[in-house]
């Protein structure tokens, strides 16, 4: 399973249905892709976490600490490697959103690459690799991956830098060298994006079934890596470094039921046959490692899923997994010399049409399926996003933003981070007062919350943004000044 010469009975030259079905496979990828390219270029919110990003990159252009204190409310909770590349790339893109974006387009098309040449390697197909690969790109576009897709966030570069480390893995399994490298990989994904730990565990389990020796020189090249990495991070980034990457969260078994709940069962049927393949897969040495990895980014993707401001970012590797599973299947099936020509044209050409086919499913129920109507939202989100910048602008001094990248086009300073501060103040690390009295003086020009207010004008955002304290002193001292369908902003009250 390392080369198609070790295949002889592998059809070499699609048919001409395979190619009809590999083009109607293609045009389906292209329309699940549709959206979050087109999206990608207008001024909107595509993610929460894009205003987080843009600031942090911003400090680190600035030549500012991100680590400068163990905690405080604008926390950074991520590595810093994203924020010191986009910060220098602006220099030649002067804009920091697009830029995040940029990379995120390119992490997800090295990604389905990726993925295809993982699966050539393993089946020896050609045709299958190609399949496998765009299928990546559409599973992330089509389900509730879609808004990390042309986002600012760094999760899917990492994810291609860490997919190519389990690329170098598979390709040279015996070489020290290539070894080194995939550790090198993996500790430089993780760097950009900390939570993919199932890659390198993957490769580890499965050098631990190979040679004990290997995998303990594996583990200290990790280590050595990632000291070296975390010396770097301390000196450019400040001390606090780790104080701040662990800082505590909430966890919620019923958000990591509900997270999971929401992204696997449209995905039924690819799911499903990943996990017949994996099984399957997991005797042969080659391919074992992909079981591995299908298995360990399952098991923590729904284990850590529950954790408070977690979204569906988690469940990236496993995507990855599922896409390379698919690659196999169809590779294998390709082999099948069934007696019926009909039966051969079926595991050619009709099942991965169907496979295709399925993934206008996750688009209905993500209420994406109709371009038109989405495209004409992008403009009318866009237009509003305008018009809400331009209020937050015109008020004076600071502003308490929940969408933090409205604050940012606005021009505001960076005071407060809702997400990662609220985790804060209900574990105990941080006290809600300062910010409470600081509205109780009127010291913001505006706060801003993405929901609209109650019939009786009470503040609601989304929930784990704000604490009580906060929400009942803005609808004390502050009043509803702009409300629309994803954004409400509240001006000071006259004393």
């Amino acid at each position: 399973m390392v080369s198609s010469s070790e295949h002889p009975d592998l059809p070499q030259h699609p048919h001409r249905w395979e190619i009809l079905a590999a083009a109607a496979c293609v045009a389906i990828a292209l329309y699940t892709a549709v959206l979050p390219l087109y999206r990608a270029f207008f001024l909107l919110e595509v993610s929460y976490n894009e205003g987080w990003n843009v600031y942090n990159a911003q400090i680190v252009a600035h030549h500012l600490l991100l680590y400068g204190a163990p905690y405080g409310w604008t926390t950074v909770n991520y590595p810093a490697l994203s924020f010191f590349l986009i910060g220098q790339l602006s220099r030649l893109t002067h804009d920091f959103l697009f830029t995040g974006r940029a990379l995120s387009l390119l992490g997800l098309a090295a990604s389905g690459v990726i993925v295809g040449l993982i699966v050539r390697r393993l089946t020896g197909s050609r045709f299958s690799a190609f399949l496998a690969g765009i299928y990546c790109v559409a599973l992330f576009c089509c389900s509730n991956a879609n808004f990390h897709v042309g986002a600012d966030d760094p999760q899917l570069l990492a994810q291609a830098i860490l997919a190519a480390g389990l690329l170098l893995y598979i390709w040279r399994r015996e070489s020290d060298i290539a070894l080194a490298g995939a550790a090198f990989l993996f500790v430089l994904g993780l760097n950009i994006k900390h939570n993919q730990i199932d890659f390198p565990l993957a490769v580890l389990i499965d050098l631990c079934l190979i040679s004990w020796r290997r995998a303990r020189n594996f583990v200290v090249l990790l280590v050595v890596f990632a000291a070296a990495a975390f010396l770097a991070t301390v000196e450019f980034g400040g001390r606090y470094f780790l104080a701040q990457l662990f800082a505590p969260r909430l966890y919620s078994p019923m958000g990591a039921l509900r997270n999971a709940s929401d992204y696997y069962p449209p995905l039924l049927i690819p799911v499903v046959i990943a996990i017949v393949v994996a099984f399957k897969a997991r005797r042969n040495q080659h391919t074992r490692v992909i079981s591995l990895l299908f298995l360990v980014s399952l098991v923590l993707g729904l284990g850590l899923g529950g954790g408070v401001g977690v979204s569906y970012n988690i469940y990236f590797s496993n995507t990855v997994a599922i896409a390379i599973l698919l690659g196999i299947f169809l590779g294998e099936l390709r082999k099948l010399q069934h007696p019926s020509p009909f039966g051969r044209l079926f595991c050619r050409a009709g099942a991965p049409l169907l496979l295709f086919l399925w993934l206008l499913i996750p688009m209905q129920c993500n209420e994406i399926l109709g371009l038109d109507k989405d495209l004409r939202e992008v403009h009318a989100a866009h237009s509003r996003f305008g018009a809400q910048v331009a209020f937050l602008r015109a008020q004076p001094g600071p502003a308490l933003c929940e969408s933090l990248l409205r604050c940012y086009v606005a021009g505001k300073p960076y005071v407060y981070d809702p997400a990662v501060s609220t985790s804060l103040i209900r574990t105990g690390r941080l006290e809600a007062n300062p910010i409470v009295e600081r509205i109780r003086r009127r010291e913001y020009g505006a706060i801003q919350f993405d929901r609209p207010p109650s019939a009786s004008g009470q503040p609601a955002s989304t929930p784990d943004r704000f604490v009580e304290e906060i929400l009942s002193a803005a609808a004390e001292y502050y009043s509803v000044a702009l409300v629309n369908k994803d954004c409400t902003i509240y001006v000071p009250r006259k004393p």
